[in-house]
């Protein structure tokens, strides 16, 4: 077959002894598959992580702090998976904020210059529209993005790329989202159908229900417009204290409060 992947621990012994087996049964010479591709170990800083190295970190743990599956996508996505991944809370809230202003680029996008195009699913060479014009500002990230893509599955490399076509701000409104879902259907972040609200995940320990929130905001809205500013401050840092971050300004209007 085309490719076989495994763990960087299977390189030296598990899978020579597997082509071995493959060359014996079909007498070949041949290595079974016609490229391997091997991750290297996802850390934590007490050292690798394992089945056998007792308590380790799964998704659902990650979720039952409040974060999204998809901040930890980002963060594998900002390393080469040949090389080592460190895990740290830091380095995960990290991937969430710019996965964050991610969606909320894409968000603008469709908020103000997108109304009536229909996004739909790529053609079967990846494509939703036209080839861009060559020399043309897309036709230049695409690539250097398909290098690094091309280049071992680069994506470290490829996220600036993404993240210039995201930024740019003279540009074909159509252009752009068709370079936006050609880029993120290798990258599989969703960011055309991605809202900020969904990034809001609640914590297993959480105080407060999402409905909760909400009501106290609505208190909180009414006695600003009172200007009982005493009692919209109070309302605001019990919040903070049951884990509510709250954004005065931004539409989203609040957040869990990440620890």
């Amino acid at each position: 077959f085309d490719i076989h992947t495994g763990g960087i621990d299977h390189r030296e012994i598990h899978h020579p002894n597997e082509i071995a087996q493959n060359q014996a049964h079909n007498c070949s010479e041949g290595s079974a598959a016609n490229i391997w591709m091997h991750n290297n170990f996802l850390i934590d800083r007490r050292g690798k992580m394992s089945k056998s190295f007792g308590e380790f970190l799964v998704l659902q743990t990650l979720v039952d702090r409040g974060f999204h599956p998809l901040a930890y996508r980002m963060l594998c996505l900002q390393a080469h998976y040949r090389s080592e991944l460190e895990f740290s809370w830091e380095g995960l809230e990290a991937a969430l904020t710019r996965l964050k202003r991610m969606v909320i680029a894409v968000e603008q996008i469709k908020d103000f210059y997108v109304p009536n195009v229909a996004i739909g699913p790529v053609d079967e060479e990846g494509r939703i529209g036209a080839p861009f014009p060559e020399q043309s500002f897309f036709h230049e990230q695409l690539c250097m993005f398909s290098e690094a893509i091309a280049d071992d599955l680069n994506t470290a490399i490829a996220l600036p790329a993404f993240e210039s076509v995201l930024t740019t701000k003279l540009c074909d409104t159509q252009e752009k989202i068709d370079a936006i879902q050609e880029m993120d259907a290798v990258f599989g972040l969703g960011l055309l159908t991605l809202s900020r609200e969904d990034l809001r995940i609640r914590p297993k320990d959480a105080q407060l229900t999402k409905e909760q929130v909400e009501a106290a905001l609505a208190e909180r809205k009414v006695a600003r417009a009172e200007k009982d500013f005493a009692r919209s401050d109070a309302i605001r840092d019990d919040l903070m204290a049951k884990g509510v971050d709250v954004m005065d300004g931004d539409p989203l209007g609040w957040e869990w409060k990440l620890s």
